[in-house]
């Protein structure tokens, strides 16, 4: 044999051995990745529909993507409380996926939660940045008082609790009634907020 052709018959084995574990790690993981997403949804459902009780109900058919699901929440006396679904929108360097929580009337956000984003380390990522009043000192020193437990509430997303569907506009000072743009990282704001709108049609679609 040749020591072209050899060398040909070996990766040629080396590709089959690759492209055999690849394969084999993907159906023996595809399981436990469908599960983690699951509980992934799952805990952002309760996180935009508070006052969630039970598990929400499917708005659109059984055979629907679990990505193009829409969900009702219900309380414990039966009443709406509101609609979710997931939206989504290119960002700067990743495609930014947000849980939406709609008010039953569908005219404001009750609360969103940021699911996956793969934006610059540091400027875009600050989208699930979690605020603190802690210091490095009161870390240290412990301070004389019983520590108390903080909110691990992502700031940023929390300005779009209660916000009107015409309030979702980005500006760059600070402003309630508006959505505070992330400095250095405009594109992957005006992305989250994309992908609420898409969210919030996705809802109206399947409801109305």
């Amino acid at each position: 044999m040749g020591k072209k052709l050899r060398y040909t018959v070996v990766l040629g084995i080396i590709s089959i051995i690759t492209a055999v574990g690849v394969g084999v790690t993907y159906v023996t993981t595809k399981e436990k990745i469908r599960q983690k997403e699951e509980a992934g949804r799952m805990e952002a459902l309760l996180t935009v529909l508070p006052g969630l009780e039970g598990q929400p109900q499917e708005v659109t058919p059984p055979g629907a993507a679990p990505e193009e699901k829409v969900y009702k929440g219900l309380d414990k006396d039966q009443k709406v409380i509101g609609y979710a679904a997931l939206g989504q929108a290119q960002g700067y360097s990743s495609t930014i996926k947000t849980m939406v929580g709609l008010s039953p009337d569908m005219q404001k956000v009750m609360a969103i939660k940021v699911l996956a984003q793969g934006e610059t380390p540091g400027l875009g990522t600050r989208v699930m940045e979690i605020a603190t009043t802690k210091t490095l000192w009161k870390l240290l020193m412990g301070g004389g008082t019983p520590a108390v437990a903080e909110p691990l509430t992502p700031w940023f997303q929390e300005q779009f609790k209660d916000k009107a569907l015409n309030q979702l506009t980005v500006v760059r000072e600070s402003d309630p009634t508006k959505i505070q743009a992330i400095t250095g990282a405009t594109i992957s704001t005006k992305a989250v907020v994309a992908s609420v709108e898409n969210g919030v049609k996705r809802i109206k679609g399947a409801v109305k």
